[in-house]
């Protein structure tokens, strides 16, 4: 095919593939097409030197912060916390050398020097930095500027250049264009909106008068305005909507593909853009009808490879049970683990287990291109870690390396006509119509991380980007975005700690609803696996007399008929996986430690500890309560030697009863039962922090007969009336009587004598406290 001597610069791959797409192009000459930063590469060229990697540089920027005090900076100089710190510094040379500001122009503007020490810090990381490339005859994006050549050769092969602008010229770059503008004809087409002054004031300075709300080609060789254009801006169709939650945006995307495609739009020209990319893995799990292709690649975290490191990676900083039994369930070969990662806190990351590392990953994994970018890492990584002096700790090492590898993305080779993208990746396309999600205020216009070193007030006198420079570029890309397209669809996040961006106020001219959709759209994801609420009338004819009640038993079915129905008829039981600990674990623990204390011959606070410790629970959440239960249980041992004073004694631990009352059966097992002088002491323990004690002002709505159930059991072991009913209260260390025992005992009477009714309504109760705690909850639609 022929060739016209033509170039055409686009922002994005992308954008020339539409470019291409276009109906009027075809029985024509195609011009040679090429993205911004293939131009740039092409066009510059470093006579007898090589451009550096990312790994080269790190190495060559961490010899150059040796012996810097770097912690005055906030940045740490050890190896891997280095590491992730780097960018900070690089991202602060890169800006400057990018923009031709030198850090001395910096001091000489910083009048109240508030940078001063700062700023002499990054002068001589700068100064060594550039020292050793130019030792070692490198060229880093850093230096570029201080040694290109234009590449004649290449650019001679054109008559002219038409760049389709779309984003920000820094000074470099818009230098090596206005040279390359003086070897041959070239033009630039950009649009000038309110966002994207600081872009076109390049322009301006260089001689060009433009107006604001217009498009325009300019030629840079002659100095003249070509065309100019005003801008119109119509949308068919806007609608905004806000949900509670990311994953319920996912409905409403669904449902505004299904609407745009009724209204004759090609699939293929619809897009979801994500401002926070990591959304696409949720997506991935609700494309069952294959929709969508992404343009950001496929991440690898179902991959067995990716699952192994994790699990790996996660063992090292968690010792929770949880943690290896996912390494049992991924058969991570054992003999590898611990051959490999034992006492990984305090050995040392060597070649022979990166290598051992690397093998077995690759061993457990099947998918090619997966095995081809993995080697590739595990070459980089190598290179990095193994290239400079200092040994990193292994598990330090391990985190640093599954932060690379997290980072692979797979070609997405799906044939979904709609493309899910990043905001950039959308530069210079027009859509029919536009999906925007998360329109949030924490990500739309995105926070940037690059002005660490200055204040913003400094780097407007020094002519550097400031944070709002950046942020108003991702405005005009939004706005951009929107003009080039007929229909929008925006969903966003609103609950206790987002909001809708405010810049969407500015961006759309309409009321935004402030409704949220959840339950308009939820149809849509859950339809198939909507939960069934239980909400039927339960009568049964039963005669709750013939049955055999507990305290504990007795008090649910006060408390909530629909609850002792599911829990004692339907016997449904709960099921948790959750290792946080349940509301009777730590009164277990108690209770258990109590008994085995007072079956000991010798009593003193050591021996309670001593089996205090035996029996305490290794979950990590019950750690800080049973630490202050160590000092809770000393006062314990204080208040029990002043009762045994008194010649106290221990008759029963854990007893057991069963017996009548009212013709209805009572079963339970007694904490204690103490005797002095043939009266009985029954003591129930609460290590509750909020135990009540029925008064005579409360009694008639009691539901908690625990006392009552004891004294009825202590009555019939012993046949004595000589009783006394306690609580012994371990949260405040004091025994609290039953003062209305007699009082309740006559309640339970009344509440036995309507157990004989033979119809029985389970219904639900109406109290939301007792509902708020309960395992059925789900099932009656008390979430």
């Amino acid at each position: 095919m022929l060739q016209s001597n033509k170039l055409l610069v686009f922002p994005t791959s992308r954008s020339i593939r539409e470019y291409l797409d276009k109906d009027n192009l075809s029985n024509t000459l195609l011009p040679t097409i090429t993205t911004i930063d293939e131009f740039f590469k092409k066009s510059l060229f470093f006579e007898n030197k090589k451009i550096i990697d990312e790994e080269q540089r790190f190495l060559y920027l961490n010899e150059a912060v040796k012996n810097v005090n770097l912690s005055a900076l906030g940045i740490s100089s050890s190896f891997n916390a280095f590491l992730k710190q780097s960018d900070y510094i690089y991202r602060f040379f890169l800006e400057i050398s990018s923009e031709n500001v030198s850090i001395e122009s910096i001091i000489t503007a910083d009048t109240y020097s508030y940078y001063e020490e700062h700023l002499e810090i990054l002068i001589q990381i700068y100064k060594n930095y550039l020292n050793i490339l130019e030792k070692n005859n490198a060229i880093d994006r850093i230096n570029m500027h201080l040694h290109f050549k234009l590449n004649k050769d290449y650019i001679n092969r054109y008559k002219s250049v038409k760049i389709h602008f779309e984003g920000y010229f820094t000074q470099f770059e818009f230098e090596i264009v206005k040279e390359v503008s003086k070897l041959l004809d070239l033009e630039i087409e950009f649009v000038y909106n309110e966002y994207n002054k600081k872009s076109i004031q390049k322009f301006v300075d260089y001689g060009f008068e433009l107006e604001e709300g217009r498009k325009y080609i300019i030629n840079l060789s002659s100095k003249t305005v070509v065309e100019e254009y005003i801008l119109e801006e119509y949308l068919d169709s806007i609608e905004i909507k806000g949900f509670s939650s990311r994953i319920n945006q996912i409905a409403f995307i669904r449902a505004s593909i299904v609407n745009f495609i009724n209204k004759g739009l090609n699939p293929s020209k619809i897009a979801l853009v994500l401002p926070d990319e990591g959304l696409a893995r949720l997506l991935r799990l609700f494309d069952n009808e294959g929709y969508f292709n992404y343009a950001m690649g496929i991440d690898i975290s179902n991959s067995k490879l990716y699952k192994a490191l994790d699990a790996i990676n996660t063992s090292l900083f968690d010792d929770e049970i949880k943690v290896f039994k996912n390494i049992e369930y991924l058969n991570i070969d054992e003999n590898f683990y611990k051959e490999v990662f034992f006492n990984a806190s305090k050995s040392y990351l060597t070649k022979e287990k990166f290598l051992k590392i690397c093998e077995y990953l690759k061993s457990i994994e099947d998918e090619n291109e997966l095995l081809e970018k993995f080697d590739e890492v595990c070459f980089r990584y190598e290179k990095l870690v193994f290239s400079q002096e200092e040994p990193i700790i292994l598990k330090d090492a391990m985190k640093i390396f599954f932060q690379k590898v997290s980072s692979i993305t797979l070609d997405d080779v799906s044939s979904g006509k709609i493309t899910v993208m990043g905001l950039l990746e959308s530069r210079l396309i027009n859509f029919e119509a536009v999906i925007i999600c998360d329109f949030n205020e924490s990500l739309i216009p995105k926070r940037s991380l690059k002005d660490k070193f200055l204040s913003t007030a400094l780097k407007q006198k020094v002519n550097l980007p400031t944070s709002s420079d950046r942020e108003d570029l991702q405005k005009y890309y939004y706005k951009r975005l929107i003009s080039n397209s007929n229909n929008v669809a925006i969903s966003y996040v609103k609950n206790d700690s987002d909001q809708i961006s405010r810049f969407a106020n500015k961006l759309f001219d309409i009321k935004i609803d402030e409704k949220l959709y959840d339950n308009e759209y939820k149809h849509i994801l859950y339809s198939q696996n909507s939960l069934k609420h239980f909400d039927e009338d339960i009568v049964l004819d039963i005669d709750l007399s013939k049955l055999v009640w507990s305290a504990s038993s007795l008090k649910e079915f006060l408390e909530c008929k629909r609850k002792y129905y599911l829990n004692h008829i339907l016997r449904i039981k709960e099921h948790d996986i959750s290792i946080k600990p349940k509301g009777y674990e730590l009164g277990n623990i108690i209770h258990n430690t109590l008994e085995e204390y007072y079956k000991q011959d010798m009593r003193a606070y050591e021996v309670l500890l001593e089996i205090f410790n035996k029996n305490r629970s290794e979950n990590p959440f019950l750690n800080l309560d049973l630490e202050i239960w160590k000092k809770k249980l000393k006062e314990f041992v204080s208040l029990e030697e002043k009762r045994f004073e008194q010649e106290y004694k221990v008759l029963e631990l854990e007893k057991s009863f069963f017996c009548e009352f009212e013709g209805v059966k009572l079963q339970g097992k007694i904490d204690r039962i103490d005797i002095l002088n043939d009266e009985y002491f029954v003591l129930d323990y609460k290590t509750s922090s909020n135990l009540k004690v029925s008064t005579k002002r409360t009694y008639e709505k009691a539901v908690d007969f625990q006392l009552e159930f004891y004294f009825l059991g202590v009555e019939s072991l012993y046949n004595s009336n000589s009783i006394n009913t306690f609580y012994y209260d371990l949260h405040k260390m004091k025994l609290l009587e039953e003062v209305v025992l007699n009082e309740k005992l006559e309640l339970l009477k009344n509440i036995f004598a309507e157990f004989k009714t033979i119809s029985v309504s389970f219904e639900k109760c109406d109290n939301n406290q007792i509902c708020q705690y309960c395992i059925y909850k789900t099932i009656c639609n008390k979430e």
